[in-house]
């Protein structure tokens, strides 16, 4: 059992059959999308003992959970086989009928105009509304903006003649992923927020959460959930605009800006080290700010601090095709027609996935100024960038000799010390790991 934080704000009830379900582990919980959070989310549930029914519109994926097959980092095939017939999964929503939990798990990524795309959770929520029953458990784990969970239940509710809060239970329970994770932090340790539309709510999420998490912190609404977690990585982002400021002051001053972050880390209070590199990636630091500066918009007001750090962010991968640019010209080049390799595209290190990389932008703008980009990821086998494909290159003497140049955008492990770093004769580090060395220059 978990250690529940704040517990003033978790009413405590006489043990029910929801309780007892809970306790006993028959409780049936369904996961509606078995991405990078549902999928682990599951295998939680089904390693603490509980029956999991996944539910996901790729076929590939279910199929491969039931083939005890893990397509993700942090997941490893002997696991899924460990969980047997209590984790299973389906592309058809009826089949989570029966399920006394329905926690949803999709992604929640941003429109062209900046603004939240909340198809996918209003599409999942559509798709299990005929399930809604008395007393059932509906969890929202996905990113979304303030007020979000509240209007979509509403929605969601609209004829069944069901109360949200007092006929079925409601709670935002924001995911805390951080795939390929190399400093021990996993669904189990790392703290469960959990907020519900009633004290009850609360108290219901809390106790199913508490049997995979060490750590439950109930809130006191749905509201205070969803923008506890936008908050969390907006902080991520306006520190990082910050360190890619630092970082190009260091530059104009010849002063190496790893050292003056790593100097200033020996405090042991009141400060957080952010690293400079070529801009940041992924479905959370990118995107869950834009959710926070909409509800400041809606509320008439604004963040300005968070819109200029998005847009000193924005301008990173721009950076690094100028710089390498400048760094060809010193040596009486040019990016027109130079080859160009970019090694590690993915948006960090140890995962393959490719959404918002920085690495996708500055290939954009290596096409733009004329030059011939290749690219070298072990975990990226195929690589497209507007409807044209990147060439896979290998890590090799002999491919690295064809280069003009080589820009390391996203740590590869095993390469940061590689010696052929040595062989192109430009090589531009965005993240300022690599060992000094005659062709290596700083972003």
């Amino acid at each position: 059992m978990a250690d529940v934080l704040a517990p003033a704000l978790v009413q405590k009830a006489t043990t029910g059959r929801f309780d007892l379900a809970v306790e006993n582990r028959t409780l049936r919980v369904g996961i509606v999308g078995l991405g990078y959070t549902g999928l682990p989310l599951g295998l939680g549930f089904a390693t603490a003992g509980f029956h999991v029914r996944g539910l996901d519109t790729d076929a590939a994926r279910t199929a491969q959970v039931a083939r005890g097959e893990s397509y993700l980092p942090d997941v490893r095939d002997a696991e899924l086989a460990a969980a047997g017939d209590r984790l299973s999964a389906t592309t058809e929503p009826g089949e989570l009928a029966g399920c006394d939990a329905l926690i949803i798990c999709v992604p929640t990524p941003v429109t062209g105009d900046q603004q939240a795309n909340l198809d996918y959770v209003e599409s999942a929520m559509e798709s299990v509304a005929p399930l809604l029953r008395r007393g059932i458990l509906l969890v929202v784990q996905s990113t979304v903006p303030p007020g979000t969970t509240a209007a979509a239940v509403a929605r969601m509710a609209e004829g069944t003649g069901l109360e949200p809060g007092q006929d079925f239970h409601v709670a935002m329970a924001p995911e805390r992923v951080d795939p390929a994770n190399t400093n021990g932090w996993n669904l189990s340790n790392t703290p469960k927020v959990v907020g519900g539309l009633t004290p009850e709510c609360t108290r219901r999420a809390a106790l199913l959460f508490g049997q995979v998490c060490e750590t439950v912190v109930p809130v006191s609404s749905l509201e205070v959930a969803e923008l506890a977690k936008v908050f969390e990585n907006t902080f991520r982002l306006v520190n990082i605009g910050l360190t890619l400021e630092l970082s190009d002051l260091c530059q104009e001053l010849d002063i190496p800006v790893r050292e003056v972050i790593d100097a200033a880390s020996t405090k042991p209070y009141g400060f957080l080290a952010h690293y400079p590199g070529p801009g940041v990636g992924g479905e959370c630091i990118p995107v869950d700010p834009l959710f926070l500066r909409e509800a400041a918009a809606r509320a008439g007001t604004d963040m300005a601090l968070v819109a200029a750090a998005h847009e000193r962010i924005e301008r990173r991968p721009r950076q690094v095709v100028e710089r390498l640019a400048d760094l060809l010209d010193a040596r009486g080049g040019s990016l027109r027609g130079a080859k160009v390799l970019i090694v590690g595209v993915s948006y960090k290190t140890g995962v393959a996935d490719l959404r918002n990389a920085p690495a996708l932008d500055i290939v954009r703008g290596l096409r733009a100024a004329g030059a011939q980009v290749s690219y070298h990821d072990p975990l990226v086998r195929d690589l497209v960038v507007d409807g044209e494909p990147v060439t896979e290159a290998d890590w090799s003497v002999t491919e690295l000799a064809q280069q003009d140049a080589a820009v390391l955008v996203t740590p590869v492990r095993g390469l940061e010390d590689d010696l052929l770093w040595g062989v192109p004769p430009v090589v531009l580090d965005t993240h300022n790991r690599l060992a000094a060395a005659r062709n290596v220059a700083v972003l």
